[in-house]
């Protein structure tokens, strides 16, 4: 940090490596770094009437805490000229850099993820299935119910007392999302159900009935959600 404004580095064209600022600090000390490189690195300078100038020509950046790297992908950046994440993959005594996978890149938590995998369900065309989502669509609504209920309504109450709170009277679609919240996410008990086809038009119209609930419930937050996926 105190390179940059060096005299040998000041108003020239750096290439800047920042390797894993963080170590093991806390939630408060992560964001202060990332504050620390957003304010004296990455964020432009703007002057009316003239394109945005940055303080580097390339930044690499470095971490193995999870926390951290959400904070990374809110940095600014430049509209042109690319950003690309990647992940160090050790393969017994050799380490390979590939391209981060999408659950990596894409998503800023879990939460933003399982939202997106039963948003997909209640979009995807039937003639067109994507066999991954439905597949594992129970698992992803129970997670999914029980983190977006516990925030919606975070005194303690009974899973069900919940459900009914938040979808009302409709007897019939709570224990359909019930069914397949549980069948579907657990197949010891219910082995024989590995048997069957997937259910994939019900499945679609729990997804659907889900979406929605959540838009008449909370325009704002699903607006919200829709735009963390994009």
């Amino acid at each position: 940090m105190a390179k940059l404004k060096d005299i040998e580095s000041d108003g020239k064209e750096l290439v800047i490596w920042i390797d894993d600022p963080i170590s093991s600090l806390d939630s408060n000390h992560i964001f202060f770094i990332y504050s620390l490189i957003e304010s004296e690195i990455t964020k432009p300078i703007k002057k009316i009437g003239e394109p945005n100038i940055y303080r580097y020509k390339q930044l690499f950046l470095s971490t193995h805490n999870l926390d951290f790297l959400k904070y990374i992908k809110r940095l600014s950046k430049p509209k042109k000229g690319g950003v690309e994440l990647f992940i160090l993959e050790r393969n017994k005594n050799e380490t390979e850099l590939k391209l981060m996978p999408k659950y990596l890149k894409n998503y800023v938590t879990e939460f933003n993820y399982l939202f997106h995998q039963i948003y997909k369900c209640s979009t995807t065309e039937i003639t067109n299935v994507d066999a991954e989502c439905f597949y594992s669509f129970g698992n992803n609504l129970r997670k999914f119910l029980e983190a977006y209920l516990f925030y919606k309504y975070p005194t303690k109450m009974e899973d069900g007392v919940k459900m009914k709170k938040f979808f009302g009277d409709d007897e019939n679609a709570i224990a359909l999302i019930n069914r397949f919240s549980n069948e579907m996410s657990h197949l010891e008990e219910v082995f024989d159900r590995s048997m069957k086809p997937v259910e994939i038009p019900e499945i679609n119209k729990i997804a659907k009935y889900i979406m929605d609930k959540i838009k008449e419930k909370d325009e704002e937050q699903y607006d919200a959600l829709i735009k963390s996926i994009q």
